[in-house]
């Protein structure tokens, strides 16, 4: 375990080494989401959670409830709140919980990977002992250290994925042993799960029920009670927070539309694509792909496909492995592959052809648009693959590879959002998993069905452990130089590369009145109100700026207004109260003149390089 700390630490500091240095006063990436997650840490610091005055976040003023605008980051609360109230500095305690994220997602799959080597074998080989800590550390390097998670560096709350695997950890421990006490530690798993993002909230529940119906046959279903019971305990402390959210997001009106949930799913050549911050492959692999880059790495894939062949080449592993399949092999599997291949087929020549000379001769063939048959040929190979004989012999022996590598399929679909495309906008299948998503309550909240490759990471790195752990019962002799290299060529392969940037330092303390209402112009578009919003909350005063995960109505007439001048622009704000307006040397000088021939404007004084002016209350 300590070297499994050390490594994955270690990893940790060399991809970080820029930000090492500065660990106080700048943050990794941008001046957008990680500024957000200071000033989210640093709020959670000064209130109460789940209080009504913690829910009103200091930005988008004058309005309340703005807390619920974006997440809350509650589970970095036991680490970042000490370290505010001792230091002071929000910056400080966000690097800190940043950098034990990936330690700790990598030590949450290596102690799940070392579970189930323990107890699962592959190649018929059963590990022992330091070989089966080698394989886990390889699984952990895969999860905490893969291509997709660097998407996610200015998002700290997807960084923190680590109560999935412990989740899966304890679920799996109960499976196996039935003890009571195994449920305690999946509560705890999927509580922390749970509050770490949205994403998480949807998907770990559906990795749960796969993990639970593979495992688990229908005469034994009274054995997920427990389970069940235990994922309800542990969801109970949520409920005032998910309530919370959805009373005050309700009275907004806020909802994700379907082509905006749509727009931000992965396309199928997303597994190929990578995040522009990656540095292997360039010149060989697309590198500007957003939230779709769900490259899963070399090493790990062909890892994982060592594990499967092993798999696909072994007999029953496990105790009771179920009643044996009948000798006779049905032709339907073929069948039906065969469908899929002359399907496919056809598609492409439809695609390669066009539209218009679709035709034998003078005969025009009958019109179809390539997606809706390419769909009858995915069921085809679906329900082929079913009814392959190695996939009945995995189900029947509760195959755990057999279980990782399904997993990895269906949430690589999921991945896709509703409507898969191949490319944008060439879709490729009529419906996915994820359009029966969007039908539950609350899903439609979240924007981003890409983020469902977080638990198909997870099994892929899983499915990387057991690939190792093949080579390492071959060559046993050469288990550390094999160890080595998988390790190296894994972090290798996740590796990143981005710029620091110093945190603006906020407005001298007093200078703004506490409580106050204050506008920062120039009012930018997008994430640069994150600055405002972070001084705002260190000040001790509300930012008309915001910068969230939903944007209010509001917000664009009245940048509008101030843009063109209209001499109504502050009245809502002035008919409140007292209105604080910052001028910055970047706004035109045109709008700067006019904010100082505002009736009563008053100015105060001159702040770092910035006039502040007074707009007093005119009821």
């Amino acid at each position: 375990m300590w070297i499994a700390v050390l490594v994955y630490a270690g990893a940790t500091a060399l991809l970080f080494h820029n930000l090492l240095p500065d660990l106080s006063t700048h943050i990794y990436s941008d001046l957008g989401d990680p500024l957000l997650n200071v000033t989210i840490l640093a709020w959670n610091a000064r209130q109460v959670p789940l209080t009504e005055a913690w829910w009103n976040f200091p930005s988008f003023a004058p309005l309340t409830g703005v807390t619920a605008f974006t997440e809350h980051l509650l589970l970095t609360y036991p680490v970042a709140s000490p370290i505010v109230w001792a230091s002071g500095n929000p910056v400080l305690a966000y690097n800190v919980a940043f950098l034990l994220a990936m330690p700790l997602n990598g030590l949450a799959a290596f102690a799940l990977a070392r579970e189930l080597l323990r107890y699962h074998q592959v190649g018929g080989v059963r590990l022992q002992g330091g070989l089966v800590h080698a394989a886990a550390l390889v699984a952990g390097l895969a999860f905490a250290f893969a291509p997709y998670q660097q998407v996610h560096l200015s998002h700290l709350q997807h960084m923190t994925s680590f109560g999935m695997p412990l989740a899966l950890l304890w679920l799996h421990r109960y499976l196996r042993t039935g003890r009571p006490a195994a449920l305690v530690g999946f509560g705890a798993g999927w509580l922390l799960a749970a509050l770490a993002n949205s994403a998480l909230l949807v998907f770990l529940p559906l990795l749960v029920a796969l993990w639970s119906a593979w495992f688990v046959r229908p005469g034994e279903w009274r054995r997920l009670i427990a389970p069940a019971a235990a994922a309800a305990i542990a969801t109970i402390p949520l409920i005032p927070l998910l309530w919370g959210y959805h009373v005050r997001q309700a009275a907004y009106g806020f909802t994700r539309e379907y082509r905006e949930i749509q727009s931000f799913a992965a396309d199928m050549v997303g597994l190929a694509g990578l995040y522009h911050r990656a540095l292997p492959w360039k010149g060989i692999l697309p590198h500007d792909f957003e939230e779709g880059a769900l490259f899963p790495g070399v090493t790990t894939f062909v890892l994982a496909l060592v594990a499967t062949i092993a798999a696909l080449g072994s007999r029953s592993r496990i105790p009771n492995p179920g009643p044996p399949l009948p000798d006779a092999a049905s032709p339907w599997p073929h069948r039906l592959r065969l469908t899929f291949v002359v399907l496919t087929v056809v598609v492409l020549a439809r695609i390669w052809i066009g539209p218009w000379r679709w035709h034998i001769g003078p005969l025009p063939l009958p019109p179809f648009r390539p997606y809706q048959l390419f769909t009858i040929a995915a069921i085809a190979l679906l329900a082929g693959s079913l009814l392959s004989p190695a996939f009945r012999r995995a189900w029947s022996r509760r195959d755990l590879i057999g279980l990782l590598a399904v997993a990895t399929v269906f949430f690589w679909l999921t991945a896709l959002g509703p409507e898969p495309e191949w490319s944008t906008p060439w879709r490729a299948l009529i419906y996915g998993p994820y359009r029966l998503l969007v039908e539950l309550p609350g899903v439609t909240s979240m924007r981003v069905p890409a983020r469902a490759w977080f638990p198909a990471v997870l099994c892929l790195a899983l499915l990387a452990g057991f690939g190792a752990s093949v080579l390492l019962g071959r060559y046993p002799r050469a288990w550390c130089a094999i160890v080595a290299v998988l390790s190296i060529a894994t972090v290798v392969e996740g590796a990143f590369f981005d710029g620091t940037m110093a945190v603006p330092p906020p407005l001298r303390r007093g200078a703004i009145p506490p409580g106050a209402t204050v506008l920062d112009l120039p009012w930018d578009e997008g994430y640069q109100n994150a600055v405002p919003q972070y001084r705002a909350v260190l000040g001790g005063y509300r930012s008309v700026n915001g910068y969230s995960g939903y944007l209010p109505a509001h917000v664009y007439p009245q940048r509008r207004a101030i843009a063109d001048l209209v001499p109504t622009a502050f009245d809502s704000y002035r008919r409140r109260g007292d209105l604080y307006v910052i001028v910055r040397p970047e706004l035109e000088l045109l709008v700067a003149r006019w904010i100082a021939t505002q009736p009563g404007a008053e100015h105060l004084f001159d702040l770092d390089a910035a006039r502040v002016y007074l707009l007093p209350h005119e009821p």
